[in-house]
């Protein structure tokens, strides 16, 4: 049914103010609070709000993969409702059950040609149940219908965002959302027209969250882009923690206000931000992330020759892995039937196989540099260090006497000691 005839259908429920289920309901439209009627209106006059706050991401990175999706379609809507599904499915088992039993208990909100802007996860369930009716003990015609305020014909776009976001993304069930969908609800209202003061009011954030989320976001599409997966939304998942904190690092980078006490340059940042991505890509997290960028004096690019190092290491190991990757278009090509996402986690999961060790000794050996330099005054816990080391070599293995570089580093170990030992006795003998 087309948006016309949902529209002509809507009107003659509405029309009649003895049709009315709910009475007297207040809603700040428009900039006021005004009163509204809830209605019982059938759902095959409504259709989903395809960009809901709650499923954005899952849409956005559908249609970058296939195609755009259409609610007024079967085949889509069958799509969208899978997500709506997905997007909370431990919830949505419950809410299935209360609606079976009790029935709908929380209007929603609708456009006048039956766009569901507030609601889209509870009609969607309504639906489910009223499909599988014959199977259900309880009767369930009420499921047939779904109660919602009707906007007026005259609902501008902005209004309906506005409304969309305060009843969805400014209640405390923003709490269930998913992370990454906050991020593209800013943008979007930032494309429309909206201040971030606004943005702010509506999303009960404050004005520097919606700026920060909004930055956060820029990144995030850096991040996808560099391996392929731009608009792919679904791919940042378990990673908005990891973007927050390079985010927070790199503004400060950018504004000097760190403890780093080398002359790091834009393009040192730049670098930063590449490696961290891998980290990132590999599912690094939490105290093993931080060790990299953080902004006090214990990360890695606090010291200039230990960043270095460890750059040096990171891109001659690890961009040549990279370099070796199929690309995305022709793995979308050589598997034209098969859900994209899945591939590209996949494709993931090889590369993380083959760089997990090279990762993980490069980020182990630069903080032990970074940890020595820390220690550089207490002597006799770097050379304990030193002597347990050594002590753990084995020696029986071929590696230990065919390696000339072993024999190189044991000639600098004896040169050190012996040149240790001299400024030892010459400062004994000065003192005595």
């Amino acid at each position: 049914m087309d948006a016309k005839l949902r529209g002509e259908e809507i009107k003659k429920i509405t029309e009649n103010e003895s049709n009315a289920y709910i009475t007297g309901v207040r809603l700040r439209y428009e900039g006021e609070i005004q009163t509204f009627n809830a209605y019982k209106i059938p759902l095959k006059y409504l259709v989903y709000n395809k960009y809901n706050g709650r499923i954005g991401s899952a849409v956005k990175s559908f249609e970058v993969q296939n195609h755009s999706l259409n609610p007024e379609k079967n085949e889509d809507c069958k799509i969208i409702e899978k997500f709506l599904w997905e997007s909370k499915e431990d919830r949505n088992k419950k809410t299935e059950n209360s609606l079976i039993i009790n029935g709908q208990q929380q209007w929603g909100i609708v456009t006048a040609d039956g766009v569901i802007i507030d609601g889209n996860r509870r009609a969607s369930l309504l639906n489910k149940i009223y499909d599988k009716r014959e199977s259900i003990k309880h009767n369930v015609d009420h499921c047939e219908y779904f109660i919602a305020i009707v906007l007026p014909n005259n609902a501008t776009k902005k209004e309906i965002m506005k409304l969309e976001t305060t009843y969805q993304m400014g209640q405390d069930e923003k709490l269930d959302y998913n992370p990454i969908e906050k991020y593209l609800k800013c943008r979007d209202l930032k494309y429309e027209g909206f201040t971030e003061v606004e943005i702010a009011s509506m999303m009960t954030e404050e004005k520097s969250d919606v700026e920060n989320m909004l930055y956060i976001l820029n990144l995030m599409d850096e991040y996808l882009d560099k391996y392929g997966y731009s608009g792919i939304y679904t791919m940042l998942d378990k990673k908005e923690g990891q973007l927050k904190d390079l985010s927070s690092y790199i503004k400060k980078y950018i504004n000097r206000k760190t403890d780093t006490n080398w002359a790091y340059e834009d393009t040192d940042i730049s670098d930063l931000k590449e490696i961290c991505f891998d980290y990132i890509r590999a599912q690094y997290e939490g105290k093993e992330f931080r060790l990299i960028g953080n902004t006090n004096k214990e990360s890695i690019f606090s010291d200039e020759k230990v960043w270095r190092g460890f750059k040096e290491e990171h891109f001659n190991k690890i961009d040549v892995i990279s370099d070796e990757e199929e690309p995305v278009e022709n793995i979308r090509k050589d598997n034209p039937d098969v859900d994209l996402s899945k591939l590209l986690k996949s494709r993931d999961l090889d590369w993380q196989s083959k760089v997990k060790e090279k990762l993980k000794n490069n980020i182990d050996d630069s903080y032990e540099e970074i940890i020595n330099i820390k220690r550089a005054n207490e002597p006799q816990k770097l050379i304990l260090k030193a002597l347990s080391t050594l002590n753990k070599i084995n020696t029986n293995i071929e590696s230990f006497y065919n390696d000339e570089e072993v024999l190189n580093n044991l000639d600098k170990i004896s040169d050190l000691i012996t040149n240790y030992k001299s400024q030892i006795n010459s400062k004994r003998l000065n003192h005595d």
